[in-house]
Parts: C-alpha cells; structure tokens; sequence
C-alpha cells in the first residue's frame, strides 16, 4: 500500500459518512468499499458501512462487517454496540446482550449501551432489569429522551403509571419530536380516564406523523369513551386507510 493510499481510503470514508448523514446509504457504502479496498485494515470503515447495511435491512453483511471491524480492532466499544443492535434487530437478544456487556466492560461511560442493552432485557420480558439499564443511561447522560422514553415503557408495564408519566414527560420536554413517547403517555392518561389529554398527546402523535395508524386508533377509541362517536367513527376510518395501505406505524409500546 502506497503512502498515499491510506490518505484516499479515509477520503472516501469521509465521503461516505457525508452520504450516510444524508441518509444515502447505498452511496456511503460504495464509498466505504472504497475505503477499504485501499486500506484493508480500516475498522471504522467496516464499522460504518455494517450501519449503512443494517439501515437497508440487510443484517447479515452488516454483522459481517462489524465481526471483521471487531476482528481489527477488538476493543472497538462503537462496533460491539452496533453489532449488538443487529442481534436485537433479528430478535436474538440473548447475543445482543452479550455484546453490550463487553461494551459496557470496555467503556463503562457508554450511555448507549446500557440503554440497548435495556431494551434486550425489555423484549426478553425482564422489565426490572430494563429499568436498571435505562437508570445507568440516564446517569451517564441526563439528557437521553429515548432512554426516559424507554424506562417509562417498562415502568408502566410493572404496574407503575406515575413514574411511566413523569418519565415521557421528561422524555417529550428533551425531544418534543418524539411520536412515540407521545402515544405511549396518551395510553397513560386514557388509562387513568384523563381523556381530554389523551386526545391531545394522541393529537400530537398526528401532527408528527400524519401516517400514524395507532394514534388515529387510540384517538377514536378515546372519542368512543367520551361519547363524540362522529370523531370516533372518522379516526377509525383513517386507521383502518391507514393499516390497509401497509403504513407502518411507529413501535409504540
């Protein structure tokens, strides 16, 4: 490899981080080939073109890419966790633990990490332990709406409505964008018969995403409960639309 060669290669890495933050990910992977065909030996590359697979759906090169980054470099935390997110993204939660535990052990600093890792533990049913991660998220970084976002979903599946909604509430204040945390507080209040902020949490939910099949559902069934069966019947209409156009809603739990 010529002295001018790993000067190139990380070119084109650049070239394809500027793709990938524009969300062209075929573009940025063709300029990590780049980068690796003329430095072999680049895990970054191999780090950053597995996330450009793993956004295309495509789990199985991304995994092989982030085992030969990790092959590179073994204490690479970023690919452990990239990795450990494509074991999750399969359903094989148990291997995606695994790897968050050896980011967690490389940098014990990686709020990230342990958020993920809670969600692992959340879709294995073990919600306790979920909430431990998302507390040691939120400690390395207090500023994290997902991981709020995240422990107030596990807070209410263990029963514990009051904490869940001080925790959206917090999550919504970081990240006022965030649909999901949204819904999820409207189910709250609708739980708690607190309809007319469950219709607005639910109206919110739409602004955001007007393609929200669940939020124009739970939004009529809360019309339903206050007897406004005109609004009901429409939302209900939407959602059915919605659902019969194949619109994926949002994974609200």
């Amino acid at each position: 490899m010529s002295s001018s060669e790993p000067e190139r290669a990380k070119f084109y890495f650049n070239l394809g981080l500027a793709y990938y933050a524009l969300g062209q990910y075929e573009c940025a992977i063709e300029g990590y080939d780049e980068a690796v065909r003329r430095n072999p030996e680049y895990a970054a590359a191999y780090n950053h073109r597995g996330a450009a697979y793993e956004d295309l759906g495509q789990h199985e090169c991304a995994m092989e890419d982030y085992d030969e980054a990790i092959r590179l470099n073994p204490e690479y935390a970023a690919a452990y966790n990239n990795r450990g997110n494509a074991y999750h993204n399969v359903g094989q939660h148990e291997r995606a633990i695994e790897d968050y535990d050896k980011v967690i052990d490389l940098d014990p600093k990686f709020a990230e990490a342990y958020n993920n890792r809670g969600i692992a533990y959340h879709s294995l049913g073990q919600q306790l332990r979920a909430i431990t991660d998302y507390d040691e998220a939120i400690l390395r970084n207090p500023e994290y709406a997902a991981a709020y976002s995240n422990r107030g979903a596990a807070q209410h599946d263990v029963g514990r409505d009051a904490r869940a909604l001080e925790d959206y509430d917090q999550a919504i204040r970081l990240d006022p964008e965030d649909e999901e945390a949204y819904i999820n507080r409207g189910n709250i209040l609708f739980k708690l018969a607190r309809y007319q902020r469950s219709i607005s949490d639910y109206t919110k939910a739409i602004r955001l995403n007007p393609e929200s099949a669940n939020a124009y559902n739970n939004r009529g069934v809360t019309y339903n409960r206050l007897g406004k069966f005109a609004e009901s019947e429409k939302d209900f209409a939407k959602a059915v639309e919605l659902r019969a156009m194949g619109v994926a809603d949002s994974a609200a739990r």
